[in-house]
């Protein structure tokens, strides 16, 4: 019998956009902000690194303590955390409360990832949790396509200022939302847990170990190159500007048909596919840096980078659930924490690159990176079958 989608998991698919617009709006805004605040993009390039820092630090952390508050508390708490720290960066232009704000928002971000997933799921028949994770997901993949290019030209017309207010009413209006309509049955297995000590045996497994490891990896590869990408087509390709906002809008349409595409498509199991996947988005990351300045190519080769990066973040996603088991809220915090530090390795490489190599090598970069993980992948055994 076909069971249908619960329309609430639709208002975590507008949090989700929400949460990542405000993470990745920043990248859209680099040289702006490096202008008016009168720093170089590499140090413009810590307001992306101070908001993974936040996630990745409190992730963790808040997992550990507070597996006893009911999924529903600890979403309304994350919404208010973004709120917070959206608010902060947009009435300020003093670079360390910048900082401030976006780490406040990281720990919202941290908050909302380590838990929404375990929502969509206790909110849907078993038949369609894979489903349902994959609808939170494309509000990712939707930040892609609207929100970090609507931030851009909302930056181009008034201001960068303006587009984080933009970004701090929508919070709002998620915390409203999430308030409002996001109720998880009482009797959700996932909040009996074992002791602390017994959860993070799960951590000490090299399976596991690994496992965080590839998706941080993965994740520094592709945020060294998505948060220098706009400067990248400015700087580098030599694009008229009016197009670059036409191409971040290109990779953010790529993400979410790249989540349509896979999301009823995953195989059991499914390292092979996600091994061919990360084959590709290497491949295509060196084509970016290497024929960069034919503009024939460029559409072609971030449609290719977009749609893996949305395949990547399911694949991720249902990797960890898979492997992690009973203990997948915990773990999944540690996976937080794992991608966040890869987003503060690519952001921190891809600005030192910049200044001091040359940014026609980010491309280069970022397939490093994704050639690591294939190799760490390559060491672990398959993820056990959905159950």
């Amino acid at each position: 019998m076909a069971h249908s989608l619960n329309p609430r998991v639709y208002v975590l698919t507008f949090t989700a956009f929400v949460m990542l617009s405000s993470e990745f709006i920043v990248a859209g805004l680099l040289p702006q902000i490096a202008t008016a605040l009168q720093i170089s993009i590499g140090d413009a390039g810590w307001l992306v690194t101070a908001f993974a820092v936040g996630m990745g630090v409190s992730a963790p952390v808040i997992a550990a303590f507070t597996h006893k508050v009911s999924l529903r508390h600890l979403l309304i708490a994350a919404c208010v955390a973004l709120v917070l720290g959206n608010t902060l960066c947009a009435v300020t232009r003093q670079f360390p409360l910048l900082l401030l704000g976006r780490a406040l928002g990281g720990v919202g971000v941290a908050i909302f990832w380590t838990n929404a997933a375990l929502t969509a799921a206790a909110i849907s028949a078993p038949e369609v949790k894979t489903l349902a994770m994959s609808r939170v997901l494309i509000g990712v993949s939707i930040a892609s396509v609207v929100g970090v290019p609507l931030g851009k030209a909302v930056s181009d017309l008034w201001g960068w200022s303006e587009a984080l207010v933009l970004m701090a009413v929508l919070s709002v209006l998620a915390l409203l939302m999430v308030m409002r309509w996001v109720q998880v049955p009482a009797g959700d297995p996932q909040q009996a847990h074992p002791s602390l000590a017994q959860r993070l045996k799960a951590l000490g497994s090299r399976e596991i170990a690994l496992a965080l490891l590839s998706y941080l990896l993965v994740f520094g590869g592709i945020m060294a190159l998505f948060s220098y990408l706009a400067t990248f087509l400015i700087r580098y390709s030599d694009l008229p500007a009016g197009y670059v906002t036409p191409l971040l809008a290109l990779y953010g349409v790529a993400d979410i048909v790249g989540n349509l595409l896979i999301a009823k498509r995953v195989p059991d199991p499914l390292d092979g596919l996600f091994k061919r996947l990360l084959v590709v988005l290497g491949l295509a990351m060196l084509a970016l840096s290497l024929f960069g300045t034919r503009l024939w190519l460029l559409p072609l080769v971030i449609v290719v980078i977009g749609g893996c990066h949305a395949a990547s973040g399911l694949l991720t996603g249902l990797d960890i659930l898979r492997r992690a088991g009973a203990n997948a809220r915990l773990v999944g915090a540690f996976n937080v924490a794992a991608i966040n530090v890869g987003i503060v390795l690519g952001a921190l490489t891809g600005g030192l690159l910049i200044d001091h190599v040359g940014l026609q090598f980010i491309g280069c970069l970022g397939a490093a990176f994704i050639a690591l993980a294939l190799l760490t992948r390559a060491c672990m055994p398959p993820a056990r079958p959905a159950s």
